[in-house]
C-alpha cells in the first residue's frame, strides 16, 4: 500500500479516499472524504489515510494492522467500528466489493 503526499492532497494505491487541504485555510485545514470533520493538521491527515487503507483490507482482530488502527482511530478520536460502517458503505455506493 502506497499513499501519496501532494500539497493539497493525500491519495491512496488501494482505496478511493482522499484527504483534501482546503485552501486558504491555515493548519488544521485537512478534510477527509469520508469524515469532513473535523479537520486535521498533515500529520494526522497522513495517519488517517493510513487507518483509511488498514480498514480497506478488513484485517481481523487478531491481525498486527487491527491494533495499528485502533491505535491510529484512538489517537484520531475516530470510533473505528463507525469508520468500518462508514467507508464499507461508501464503497457499496462505489459498486465495489
Amino acid at each position: 500500500m502506497t499513499l501519496y503526499l501532494a500539497r493539497h492532497s493525500i491519495t491512496s494505491s488501494v482505496v478511493d479516499e482522499c484527504a483534501e487541504r482546503l485552501p486558504g485555510r491555515p493548519e488544521p485545514a485537512w478534510r477527509l472524504s469520508w469524515r469532513h470533520t473535523p479537520l486535521l493538521d498533515g500529520e494526522q491527515a497522513m495517519a488517517a489515510m493510513d487507518l483509511t487503507e488498514i480498514l480497506a483490507r478488513g484485517p481481523a482482530p487478531s491481525d498486527p494492522s487491527w491494533q495499528r488502527a485502533r491505535t491510529i482511530a484512538a489517537a484520531l478520536d475516530i470510533d473505528l467500528h463507525e469508520a468500518e460502517e462508514t467507508l464499507r458503505r461508501r464503497r457499496r455506493e462505489r459498486g465495489e466489493p
